[in-house]
């Protein structure tokens, strides 16, 4: 059993943590909305902190530096896969799922196209976080394609081509629709993103095989980009 005294240091430890994570929520929820604003370059630690209503040290306790918020991002972004893994386990049709996933990974960065166009630029022409974002790539590709092989397995996609293979195509077309519609005239991302997830199923369904091809694959997991 418990003593008095060791509840009340789990509850206060339950408080920090919770009170850590508000926190941290706080300083990236703020910093998220003025790179929709102003673009991540030109947006400096203490306006972040200022709109977060803390101070500049707190803010380096959570994010060691200004592209450590992109980490985060991209960590959260991984999460929304695992969790589309795991409910692609328990449902009968994967389509539904990967068409909720991918509108959840644009759910911070549908409101600007600056702010892709930002986060593109800088994961792109910043060493670390380029080898970061090919990290999370292969991290994110190897969840999808288990969610690729549930829907072979169902019988809804495809089996010609490995589940790895396929997810690496979704990759392609939802990246590009995501830069695509970053530079274009204002339009409704959701839209986009409709469009050509109903495109990419066209062309990973089941009914896609042509006549004279086999069944394949496993789930291999990714070693390189």
């Amino acid at each position: 059993m418990f003593t008095n005294d060791s509840k009340l240091t789990n509850g206060n430890n339950g408080r920090r943590e919770r009170r850590r994570q508000e926190t941290h929520s706080r300083i990236f929820d703020a910093a998220m909305r003025l790179f929709a604003q102003r673009g991540f370059a030109n947006t400096p630690v203490e306006e972040i902190t200022e709109a977060a209503d803390v101070a500049k040290g707190t803010f380096f306790n959570y994010f060691p530096t200004k592209e450590s918020i992109l980490e985060a991002l991209a960590e959260r972004q991984i999460g929304v896969i695992k969790a589309a893994e795991e409910k692609a386990l328990a449902v009968r049709s994967v389509r539904p799922v990967l068409r909720e996933m991918i509108h959840r990974l644009a759910d911070k960065p549908s409101g600007s196209q600056l702010l892709v166009r930002s986060l593109i630029g800088v994961a792109l022409t910043t060493n670390t976080l380029s080898k970061f974002l090919g990290r999370g790539l292969e991290l994110g590709r190897n969840h999808l394609a288990n969610i690729m092989w549930r829907g072979q397995e169902l019988g809804e996609v495809r089996s010609d081509f490995t589940p790895l293979e396929l997810a690496r195509v979704m990759q392609h077309a939802m990246f590009g629709a995501n830069m695509v519609w970053s530079i274009s005239a204002r339009s409704n991302l959701d839209e986009w993103l409709d469009k050509t997830f109903d495109i990419f199923w066209r062309g990973i369904a089941a009914e896609a095989i042509p006549a004279n091809q086999t069944a394949a694959n496993s789930v291999p997991k990714e070693k390189s980009l």
